[in-house]
């Protein structure tokens, strides 16, 4: 083995330029393939924590079917007890409720239609990171103190079944084309609401989206104007306080998106201890579909019409652009690598070509074909194994320097990447997958692009080649 060593080590310095020409082909390919496999890690990366930490969370609770029809009424019951028993589980670090609704915000002669988002300041910013994307202002605390409703007493209740009678009516004159002034009907409606749900003396705080903000011109401390329609069905209007403004990432949410603390949104919907959706963080992300069945048997107690899903269920798409992406990249390499086999094939075949002489010399002194085809593979093996180390090196140092500084592409503006807001900056993520693979795969390929130049050097006829020679 030594013998063969000297001799392809000899070969390779025989022909510097050729042999550093090709070791270079080599290294640089090793070294790039390492440096975007490591960029397409860390997108995937930040794809699935933007997914997950920005949004979504690891896993979430709702009424099933609520994915599906998102009606104001399907909602999670019990809501305190259920987060105590998921909260108990060891490998749940964090869960908290969530509630959704619409309604129409408007501020002096400006107004858009909004999404209303309730959520546990205090559990929500263990869950995601809505928290630290706060552009103004500060994050919600405490909620708002409301007033406690009153029960109708028997007059009211006769003229709650009156109001109903006769707004039915006016809605089957509105379907005649007659017009009927409701105005009073309004009014009294508006006092048995205000009876049952007292609005608060003081306007509940919240959260603007950055883009809603800007188009309503609403800054911290301003007040806006809200109308929204209970769960009970009956329209009204509430102002708000802006605490501050926060920046999501999709264009979507920031211009449409209110985050009201949970108690407050819970209260002017009128579903108290409700909620639409409870958002869970784990311990160990990889082993979230073990923890997802042992979740679903948890609430299996409460005996209510609930399923889990995992982040992946819930952001297919976004399972799926990463494989895509991976699968992009994996021919990506196999095609650089290929071209690089095709440069090694033809360094060794040249390399063979010019030594027929000598190889035809060792054959006829009795050297064997088989030795000759471990002699150019050997040579070839070498001539990989130095241009691996100094690709390992040049990729080490390339995605290092984009792992811990990233790419910087704030120039081409803000961009999401199926509704998850991505970074400024592309951060590469070294593992030793994306190390050894690269390394691996160029092996294999030397190896067989060696075979043709070698199986030649074997087939070579001793007195034919040093005649010719």
């Amino acid at each position: 083995m030594g013998l063969f060593i000297r001799l392809a080590w000899r070969n390779l310095l025989r022909n510097r330029k050729r042999s550093t020409v090709t070791a270079l082909g080599i290294t640089l390919g090793i070294g790039f393939c390492i440096t975007t496999l490591a960029i397409m890690d860390g997108l995937s990366h930040d794809l699935i924590t933007g997914t997950t930490a920005g949004q979504v969370g690891h896993m979430q609770i709702h009424q099933k079917d609520y994915l599906a029809k998102r009606q104001l009424q399907q909602t999670i019951t019990n809501n305190a007890e259920l987060l105590q028993n998921v909260r108990q589980n060891t490998q749940i670090s964090a869960a908290a409720a969530r509630i959704y609704s619409f309604g129409y915000l408007s501020k002096e002669n400006k107004s858009v239609g909004v999404s209303l988002f309730g959520v546990q300041p205090e559990h929500e910013k263990h869950v995601t990171t809505l928290a630290e994307q706060m552009t103004s202002g500060t994050f919600l605390s405490a909620p708002t103190p409301w007033p406690l409703g009153q029960a109708l007493n028997e007059e009211q209740k006769q003229l709650d079944e009156q109001l109903t009678a006769q707004a039915v009516a006016e809605a089957f004159a509105e379907l005649d084309g007659l017009f009927l002034d409701n105005t009073s009907t309004q009014q009294q409606t508006n006092q048995l609401i205000d009876t049952l749900a007292p609005l608060p003396d003081v306007p509940p705080k919240v959260i603007l989206g950055v883009k809603l903000a800007k188009n309503l011109q609403a800054d911290v401390g301003d007040i806006v104007t809200l109308l929204y329609e209970t769960s009970l069905g009956a329209q009204q209007s509430l102002q708000l306080e802006v605490a501050g403004t926060s920046r999501q990432g999709t264009d979507l949410i920031d211009r449409t998106r209110i985050v009201f603390h949970l108690q407050d949104l819970q209260k002017l919907l009128q579903l108290p201890d409700q909620s639409h959706e409870i958002a869970i963080k784990t311990q160990d992300l990889a082993n979230i579909s073990l923890l997802s069945d042992a979740v679903s048997d948890t609430i299996s107690v409460q005996r209510q019409e609930l399923s889990v899903q995992t982040w992946s269920q819930l952001r297919p798409d976004i399972l799926a652009l990463i494989q895509s992406n991976q699968a992009l990249m994996g021919t990506l390499v196999f095609i650089i690598f290929l071209i690089a086999g095709v440069g090694v094939m033809n360094a060794m075949l040249v390399s063979v070509m010019e030594r027929r002489k000598e190889l035809c010399l060792l054959k006829a002194l009795g050297l064997k074909g088989n030795n000759v085809v471990w002699l150019v593979t050997v040579e070839t093996l070498m001539l990989t194994f130095v241009a691996s180390i100094a690709g390992l090196i040049m990729g080490i140092a390339l995605g290092s320097y984009l792992q811990q500084y990233g790419w910087d592409i704030s120039q081409f503006g803000e961009f999401s990447l199926a509704g998850v807001g991505m970074t400024s900056a592309l951060k590469a993520k070294l593992t030793l997958d994306n190390l050894l693979t690269p390394v691996v795969v160029m092996f294999v390929i030397a190896l067989l692009a060696a075979l043709y130049p070698a199986l030649s050097a074997a087939r070579l006829i001793p007195a034919q080649g040093m005649r010719s020679a």
